[in-house]
């Protein structure tokens, strides 16, 4: 792929661009309690399955793996990506809902929804973490929903346990891949050695 169309697609994505270098799936040090979701992520790639659900507490690696198969997706110019810390997401959709997307002509343009139903990769990173409205829980489950019945690859990332997720959410995520990531926080071993 050519230079610009990268930097095109990057910016599109929404992923932080600072992470380009560092949260790659060969910059994850798998290790004792991550190996499996690595695993995962690589296999997650590689086949038909259009859901991967990563779990675990913060700090494990969760968001890394999730960016790193964005990376991946655009360094081999497999489609569009898009990623959304989903607190964020909820909060650009409520503010659209206001004052809808139009050209300088007036034209209705597509919203975050509709760009969010059809990108070929979505990253749903945090998800849980949003104050669960009923308005934000009937969003989410039209997204996933429609990202379900049309077979859009899509990663989600979550502190919660499976049992901790609205209904209709965790029993599409079941069809998908889903690991758990153990172990020790690597924030905490990252500032015991700066200090």
């Amino acid at each position: 792929m050519d230079t610009d169309k990268f930097e095109r697609l990057a910016i599109y994505s929404g992923m932080p661009f600072i992470t380009e270098g560092t949260h790659r799936l060969f910059t994850f040090a798998p290790g004792e309690g991550t190996q499996k979701a690595y695993d995962v992520c690589l296999s997650f790639l590689g086949n038909g399955t259009c859901f991967l659900t990563l779990a675990g507490e913060p700090g494990r690696g969760k968001t890394h793996l999730a960016l790193g198969i964005g990376w991946h997706w655009l360094d081999n110019d497999m489609g569009v990506v898009k990623y959304w810390h989903i607190a964020d997401l909820l909060g650009a959709m409520r503010r659209e809902f206001d004052h809808p997307p139009v050209s300088e002509n007036g034209t209705p343009l597509k919203s975050i929804y509709q760009h969010c139903q059809e990108v070929g990769l979505l990253i749903l990173d945090d998800l849980g973490v949003e104050k669960s409205t009923e308005w934000a829980i009937e969003q989410l489950d039209m997204l996933v929903d429609y990202r379900y019945i049309n077979g859009k690859k899509t990663v989600f990332t979550t502190n919660l346990g499976p049992t901790q997720l609205p209904a209709r959410i965790k029993s599409r995520l079941k069809e998908g891949l889903a690991a758990t990531l153990d172990g020790i926080d690597y924030r905490e071993v990252k500032a015991r050695v700066r200090s």
